[in-house]
């Protein structure tokens, strides 16, 4: 009987252990996942800033050479 508890211990220890693994790698990917997106929105802020640049300049470059 000692044996079966020590057994059922030592797979309850793993099956906590490989949980905390698991719960370990989703976090990482999670933030990673979080990072990519912010990347991807100051990516995005950035070229609608260039096009509002672009407009800007060809209408004054417009207004000048009319």
């Amino acid at each position: 009987m000692k044996n079966l508890g020590k057994i059922l211990g030592g797979v309850l220890a793993l099956a906590v252990v490989i949980g905390v693994v698991v719960l370990v790698i989703k976090l990482v990917s999670g933030a990673f996942s979080l990072l990519g997106s912010l990347l991807n929105v100051i990516l995005g802020v950035a070229v609608l800033l260039a096009l509002v640049a672009i407009v800007i300049w060809m209408f004054s470059y417009a207004k000048k050479n009319r």
